[in-house]
């Protein structure tokens, strides 16, 4: 077989099964693993007195960000969240957009413990 299809093949082959690997979160899950996970790093910043932190994590290839600010009563009211992965477009969540919110749901690849490759 000529090395052009056996390369499209894998290509398609690991396409198909990253498709059927899919999973579906919620923004307000993917921030809740963001703010969990022991691989996060985390950064905080003050400026003119209000606290603002950013949150990054990279698992098997996906790449979440999330910036927050710091309420007066040190809860989190979160700005933006993004999930970017190979292969797809990214997801956005920002405060300001009234055209989606915390509960829409998005697919990502595996994320649970439960379907994420070892």
């Amino acid at each position: 077989m000529n090395s052009s299809w056996k390369n499209w093949l894998k290509q398609t082959t690991a396409a198909i099964r990253e498709w059927m690997q899919r999973e579906t979160h919620s923004f307000a899950e993917l921030a809740e693993l963001i703010r969990h996970h022991p691989d996060t790093v985390r950064s905080e910043r003050t400026w003119l007195g209000l606290t603002y932190r950013f949150y990054s994590l990279t698992l098997d290839g996906a790449a979440l960000k999330m910036e927050t600010k710091v309420t007066p009563t040190g809860r989190e009211r979160i700005l933006q969240l993004s999930l970017h992965t190979p292969r797809a477009k990214a997801a956005v969540y920002r405060c300001y957009d009234e055209t989606c919110g915390l509960d829409d749901t998005v697919a990502t690849p595996p994320l649970s413990p439960k379907t994420a490759p070892v």
